[in-house]
């Protein structure tokens, strides 16, 4: 559990899924709020359209790093499970079996946070 938290922070740390767009938002609000002619108010749009595609580009990019960060997570535990094949039932260090089976929970919680990765490169929104 340790190393999938660990992972977690490291990975996650990256500004959230949808807080972009949220701050373009923002942004057109206070815009709006402005006293803009027609043309100011269409530049302004475009170049707000413009930090949006930026950012989900951004976004999307992050996610696919991430996403492999967390294959290679995956490796690095499924070769430590090869200890799996040295433990015996008579096995007199008991925390071995609770080792070999946190690294099982963490395949699956690491699985997890790859799958909401590749979900946010390929653009979904992420819950």
């Amino acid at each position: 559990m340790f190393l999938t938290d660990t992972i977690a922070r490291s990975v996650f740390t990256h500004t959230a899924q949808g807080e972009h767009g949220s701050v373009v938002e923002l942004l057109r609000r206070r815009i709006a709020e402005c006293e803009l002619g027609c043309m100011g108010w269409e530049a302004a749009d475009k170049m707000l359209d413009g930090i949006g595609a930026e950012s989900e580009r951004l976004s999307q990019s992050r996610g696919l790093e991430e996403a492999r960060q967390m294959r290679d997570a995956i490796v690095s535990i499924l070769r430590r499970l090869d200890e799996l094949d040295e433990l015996e039932p008579d096995e007199p260090d008991r925390s071995a079996f609770y080792e070999v089976a946190d690294l099982f929970v963490d395949l699956g919680d690491i699985a997890r946070l790859g799958a909401l990765a590749v979900r946010r490169a390929g653009g979904y929104e992420c819950v």
